[in-house]
This record gives C-alpha cells, structure tokens and sequence, in this order.
C-alpha cells in the first residue's frame, strides 16, 4: 500500500518536472527565438539541472515538441473496425484521442507548440518523422474499415489512396480540435469538416448538379 503510495507521488514529481521544463522551453523560445535558446537556459528557468534534464529529454528541441504520439489502443481499433456508423470522422477522432498526450496541464502548450513548429522547418521534419509511424497505421486501419464500406466495384487501389490521403489530413484536424480547447469534440469537428469540405467540392453537399 506505502510503496504504491511512494510511487504515486514519485509519478507527479516526475509529471511536475517535465511539465516545468516543457513550459520554460516553449517560454523562452517564444521571448527569444529557438536558435538562441540552449539547454542552459531551459534549466536556469526551470530550476532544474543539466542532469535532471537529460534525464528527461536527449535534446532541447525535444523538450519543445513535448512527449511523442501514443498509440492506438486495440480494443478501440477492433471496434472501430466493426462499427457501422455513417460518422466515421467522429468515431476516428475518438480513436485518434490517445494518440495526443494532452492533460489539462498541457493543454496550454499545444498553440504555442504549433506556432513555434510552423516557423521551423527543422522542428516541423522532427514533428512529422514522429507522426510517420502513426500515419501508417492510421492508414492501415483506416483502410480496411472504408474498405468494408466501399462499393463493389471501387479497386482496392482506390480505397487504399483514399484512406492514405485522410490519413495525411488526420494530424491537422487532431491540432486544430486540441487549439480550439474542451468544447471541440469530435462530432463538433466532424460537422465543421463536412460543412468546409461541402463548400470546397460543391457535390458533396448537393449544391452542383
């Protein structure tokens, strides 16, 4: 029982710890500019030293981008595999949601984080080389679900570039529901896209004959 307790604690110091180093990272690249910001400086504003930070983090430019994707949990997966909703954004939003590891403490860092990945391209390669793995099994899953639901005679070809192409899009829409905060939930998301993409291809939404 004490040595569950112990350990608890020692979780939240940890969680304390990394949070502290990811805010003062984020913090001093906005005041300064990510080539002028070094290891040093993130630990001074953090309270931290040298030591505890490689603990945490091999480089500065990871404690920027914070913890990597998750993944998919398999028990969501097989059931999302097997579901015959009409909303299949809304259902793959919530699949997608432990992929993000975002607390309500972390929360504050995702705008920051993505205007500071956007103006990097050596930090956007590094966000993307993590994504790479995740897009490919969100494309294989993705794949086999739109492929239960495809027409007889649409190749299989087809199928696997649509599930490929809406798995490129998928991280832009997880980004845009963590900035918008608590109240973008997936089938909020999954209206907005459909009335945005109705507009962009006029069919989709009935309005071009």
């Amino acid at each position: 029982m004490a040595g569950g307790s112990e350990q608890g604690l020692r979780q939240r110091k940890q969680a304390a710890t990394a949070l502290a180093i990811e805010r003062s990272a984020v913090a001093l690249v906005l005041e300064h500019g990510l080539d002028a910001v070094t290891v040093d400086m993130i630990c001074a504003a953090s309270g931290v030293s040298q030591r505890t930070f490689f603990n945490y983090y091999r480089t500065k430019d990871a404690a920027i981008l914070g913890a990597a994707p998750g993944k998919l949990d398999e028990r969501q997966v097989r059931e999302f595999l097997v579901s015959d909703s009409p909303d299949m954004l809304e259902e793959l939003l919530g699949l997608l949601a432990s992929l993000v590891p975002v607390s309500a403490d972390t929360r504050e860092l995702v705008a920051p984080r993505m205007r500071i990945i956007s103006e990097s391209p050596a930090l956007m390669q590094k966000e993307m080389e993590r994504l790479s793995g995740v897009h490919e099994e969100v494309a294989e899953v993705l794949y086999l679900r739109m492929r239960r639901a495809a027409p007889a005679d649409e190749p299989a070809e087809d199928t696997r570039r649509q599930s490929a192409l809406v798995a490129h899009i998928v991280p832009g829409i997880l980004r845009f529901s963590l900035e918008q905060g608590d109240g973008a939930v997936p089938g909020a998301i999954s209206r907005l896209l459909a009335g945005a993409l109705g507009r962009l291809v006029p069919k989709l939404s009935g309005d071009a004959s």
